[in-house]
């Protein structure tokens, strides 16, 4: 016990560490530059970035109804707003594009993009915590762009946060990455004119598959799905994952899906799309993980204690 409590301490010390702000050698405060991911429901988002969030001086946000679902860590706190829109034309020089209406939003997005970054970059050079708070993972479909404008010696840190892809493997009670005769799960979206890696290649794999679903098109889809797996494949869309109030799920399979379920009346960007064999085969695996047991013995031993053959241990 006593052990246990001595690693607790440490994580948390640890925890508050890697949150605390640096300074400089001279005992200035140097300021820092977080995204943190706030989680898929508020009641998610971890330790590390609650406590970035409750010391951030500064806050960037995608829209003002997050203003609204942080307001306990905003408070009157300063605002910048990121919208999603302004990633239309990141990467692409405005003076290569031909269209008048299309290089003028080109322009209008690379000027509020570069006012972005010089305001957080002088946030944090005056020794400010910027904290841009943005729901799920930010690292799956989130907003990092930002991280790439910045200048490089300005100090910057992601916290990540519990996704729409782990609450929803939750919400299902299954992993992915276990497809009785197949070990990976393939994250995607809808695919868009110029992408190299469709979707129909990705399937012919026959693994697991999850969809984020903007501008999903489900007959398009599904119509894909039905020439690459096989028509009784399970099918789940989990909709407001991690969200203990309205979270919901709808079973199909890729035969049966768009008679069966009501998918034009799934919530906008709500909502995640599982496909494979591992929502009913579970985590048992073909060849029983046998091929897998000396790797296990060398290291985890077989987990037991000694001699006594009992499952759990008593505390002394």
């Amino acid at each position: 016990m006593a052990n246990l409590r001595k690693m607790l301490a440490w994580v948390f010390c640890a925890s508050m560490l890697a949150v605390a702000p640096p300074a400089a050698a001279g005992g200035k405060k140097i300021g820092k530059f977080y995204i943190v991911g706030m989680g898929s429901s508020p009641d998610l988002v971890t330790l590390r970035g609650q406590q970035v969030a409750r010391r951030a001086d500064l806050f960037v946000l995608e829209s003002q109804f997050d203003r609204q679902a942080w307001k306990d860590y905003i408070g009157k706190k300063p605002v910048l707003f990121a919208p999603h829109l302004a990633r239309l034309f990141l990467g692409i020089d405005p003076n290569t594009l031909t269209d008048p209406e299309q290089k003028t939003l080109a322009e209008k997005n690379d000027a509020l993009r570069k006012d972005l970054v010089n305001r957080i970059h002088k946030a944090v050079t005056e020794g400010k915590t910027v904290a841009f708070l943005q729901w799920g993972d930010p690292m799956m479909y989130g907003n990092v762009y930002l991280l790439e404008l910045l200048p490089p010696e300005v100090p910057t840190e992601v916290i990540p946060g519990v996704g729409a892809f782990q609450a929803g493997s939750a919400a299902l009670k299954r992993s992915p990455v276990y497809g009785y005769d197949t070990s990976s799960v393939i994250l995607t979206m809808s695919d868009w004119p110029g992408r190299s890696d469709t979707n129909d290649k990705l399937m012919a794999t026959g693994t697991s598959m999850v969809f984020y679903t903007m501008h999903l098109d489900y007959p398009a889809l599904f119509a894909q799905l039905q020439r690459a797996y096989p028509a009784d494949t399970p099918v789940a869309v989990v909709s407001f994952a991690g969200d203990s109030k309205n979270q919901a799920i709808a079973r199909s399979t890729v035969g049966k899906f768009l008679q069966e379920v009501d998918w034009a009346k799934l919530p906008p960007e709500m909502h995640t799309l599982f496909v494979g064999k591992f929502i009913t085969a579970g985590q048992g695996r073909k060849d029983g993980v046998f091929h897998g047991k000396e790797s296990i013995e060398k290291n985890h031993g077989d987990d037991l204690p000694p001699a006594t053959g009992e499952y759990h241990s008593q505390p002394k």
